[in-house]
């Protein structure tokens, strides 16, 4: 179980949203407390979604939620221990393909980094990597000096190059956050070197060995939700809700063709924006809060179609960001680098594809809602925690953190641990 017992009357607590932020508030708290999750899609698990595809139709593919490291996921890493989910080794790479080639690398090897030879022969090549080696010493110290800089700001202030601004910096944050090029300069640069530094990407030491579900994600969704049943949380996929209103000590929940049902507590786990929409009584610092977080729709294709990826095969990466400047995102996930599928069944995830690709090769697509971390966005994340509880009204959710599965985890952690005062055992 994840608290130890505490004394206390249990509380009915709704919560909305059924990915990983939902799950796991469910999770920790229904030990204690009555628990009813309502989720609007007819399935639980959110971003972590998996899809069978490939040949044969064989080959479990993740299209939202791939990898996790034991270090910067230490929730994540506690509840799949705890649920003996399945894991294994996933390999790790980060490649760079513009203009159709034009510019091509790849930080897998020192091979794989001059795959495109003449970059060799470029000075301005190995002026790139020195900032990238300046950028990962000194950033985090140079920002200790203007922190609330933006990305353009901090890059003006170490006198970064163009070429690692448009070759490198912003082809990464694009992959990291599926976020448009033209957008990421204003973004404060205090996020990217907490990411960074939390994945291991600004050390001398080496990266982290990361890991993926065996089996794809849904074998952990699989298990929780298995858990959830034990601990007799009231499951509701399907069941979207129109409505949440607040009176003196009480929550009433109106879902969609159903009546009303009285809580003593609401968790939003689900998107500030629908979180908006549903809470009828908003005060006028809730809506500033809410609506302030924005989300970029992002098309996710799952397919088969190797033109997306470099064309140096010595470039392909796990990671391949293939933006041109001033054009959205275009990142390709390579799965069987990812998930350990078989090379001879080519298979990946692009996001947000600049070029076409061939319908023949399609086997899926989902269109995903993703943060966008602007200056507006962290002020906004400061004042929902700040407010965490006022008229008994929670809210967790990746958006609140950095964006990531871990982050959609922390927050309900720190949820829960208000409504249940105890040790968590992870």
């Amino acid at each position: 179980m994840p608290f130890d017992v505490t004394k206390g009357a249990p509380q009915r607590i709704a919560v909305i949203g059924g990915g990983i932020s939902g799950l796991s508030a469910a999770w920790l708290l229904a030990p204690h407390h009555q628990v009813t999750l309502f989720e609007a899609e007819p399935r639980l698990g959110g971003h972590a979604r998996t899809v069978m595809a490939g040949r044969n139709g064989d080959q479990p593919v993740d299209t939202g939620f791939i990898v996790f490291n034991h270090v910067t996921y230490p929730y994540l890493t506690g509840l799949f221990r705890d649920l003996d989910v399945p894991i294994v080794k996933s390999d790790m790479s980060f490649g760079v393909s513009l203009d159709n080639g034009r510019v091509e690398y790849a930080l897998r090897s020192l091979n794989s980094l001059f795959g495109q030879r003449r970059n060799l022969v470029v000075s301005g090549f190995y002026s790139m990597i020195r900032d990238i080696l300046r950028f990962n010493a000194e950033a985090e110290r140079v920002l200790g000096y203007a922190p609330s800089a933006s990305i353009a700001e901090l890059l003006m202030i170490m006198g970064l190059g163009a070429r690692f601004r448009d070759h490198y910096l912003f082809p990464f944050c694009a992959a990291i956050w599926s976020t448009p090029e033209s957008d990421i300069g204003a973004f404060p640069a205090r996020p990217l070197i907490r990411f960074m530094r939390n994945h291991g990407l600004m050390s001398h030491k080496g990266h982290y060995q990361w890991w993926t579900v065996e089996g794809g994600s849904i074998s952990y969704v699989s298990r929780l939700t298995e858990a959830l049943v034990r601990l007799n949380v009231d499951l509701r996929p399907g069941a979207p809700v129109k409505a949440v209103s607040r009176q003196e000590g009480s929550i009433t929940v109106r879902p969609y063709g159903g009546q009303d049902e009285s809580f003593d507590h609401v968790i939003f786990a689900c998107h500030s924006d629908q979180a908006l929409m549903m809470l009828s009584d908003a005060d006028t610092e809730e809506r500033a809060n809410l609506s302030a977080i924005r989300f970029q729709p992002n098309r996710a294709v799952l397919h088969a179609d190797t033109r997306v990826m470099p064309r140096r095969r010595t470039c392909w990466s796990s990671w391949v960001s293939h933006n041109q400047t001033g054009s959205g995102v275009g990142v390709s996930y390579w799965m069987n680098k990812l998930q350990n599928i078989p090379e001879d069944d080519p298979l990946f995830v692009s996001l947000n594809p600049g070029q076409e690709i061939d319908e023949r090769l399609i086997y899926d697509e989902k269109t995903f809602d993703h943060p966008l971390f602007d200056q507006a966005a962290i002020v906004a994340q400061e004042r929902i925690a700040a407010r965490q509880g006022h008229r008994n009204t929670w809210f967790a959710g990746a958006w609140l953190r950095n964006g990531f599965h871990e982050d959609g985890f922390a927050t309900a952690m720190r949820v829960a641990r208000h409504l249940t005062p105890a040790q968590v055992i992870l």
